[in-house]
């Protein structure tokens, strides 16, 4: 009696597994405190930036040798179309991973799936603006241009706010947001690989052309590299879901829920 009692339960056991959880969700909550942090943030180096570290260059050349060895080997005079190069290249990097993110889970995925990567980027590409913007006049470093004597060197109001390069930290947290989200909406997907090497290969030549350009030293980029590589991860990772599973069995005398890996 008691083996057929066993052998019953087995035969009316079923188990029922959900379809795999979606990588990413989101919360009220969450989403108040980031989204005030960063509006605070950047009320902050605006109002900053109009008032207290509003100083305008007056024109006189630095001494190089003020600048450490490391910086003063990579320096250069300005250079507007790499500035321009580089403007353009910190505006389409989050577009584009955004763009090609958006489109792939509007294709396998539900709107608020959709939703959800969007306000995960929007939060992503306002905290890499608002981080180096806040800092900027703090540090008040002054520009690779400032130490060579050029006409055409541009007069702005941050021509001492070059620590460090908010160009370069927007494109790296684009690319590390784009990456990482990617290969988790879709981590079968053969596009993983050629994905995160363009996204990378174009941040790391925006930080090039801001050197270039005259516009930041070495440090300045480096620096904002991995700035926006750790604010690409983090913010995504706030979102995560877990990874277990519920396992529902039902069986002869109710049913058994569970969580497996």
């Amino acid at each position: 009696m008691h083996r057929k009692k066993i052998i019953l339960a087995a035969l009316l056991s079923l188990s029922i597994l959900p379809l795999a959880a979606q990588p990413f969700s989101l919360n009220v909550t969450r989403e108040a405190v980031i989204g005030g942090t960063l509006l605070t943030g950047e009320i902050f180096h605006n109002i900053y930036e109009r008032t207290a570290s509003k100083e305008k260059w007056d024109g006189r050349v630095y001494d190089k040798d003020d600048v450490n060895a490391f910086d003063r080997t990579f320096m250069h005079p300005y250079n507007k179309p790499l500035h321009t190069a580089g403007n353009v290249m910190m505006a389409l990097i989050p577009a584009g991973v955004f763009a090609v993110n958006a489109i792939a889970i509007y294709k396998e995925y539900e709107l608020t799936d959709l939703l959800t990567e969007t306000v995960m980027a929007a939060e992503t590409f306002l905290m890499a603006h608002t981080v180096p913007h806040t800092l900027k006049p703090l540090v008040s470093r002054v520009r690779p241009y400032n130490y060579y004597d050029a006409a055409d060197n541009p007069e702005k109001s941050d021509w001492n706010h070059s620590f460090f390069s908010g160009h370069t930290s927007m494109a790296f947290a684009a690319a590390t947001f784009g990456s990482y989200t990617f290969c988790k909406w879709f981590p079968e997907s053969k596009m993983k690989v050629p994905f995160i090497a363009i996204s990378y290969s174009l941040a790391t030549l925006t930080g090039i052309s801001r050197v270039y350009a005259g516009c930041h030293f070495a440090t300045d980029v480096l620096m904002g590299a991995a700035v926006g590589t750790a604010i690409g991860f983090f913010v995504p990772w706030l979102h995560r879901v877990s990874t277990k599973e519920t396992q529902i069995a039902l069986v002869p005398c109710g049913v058994m829920v569970k969580k497996i890996l």
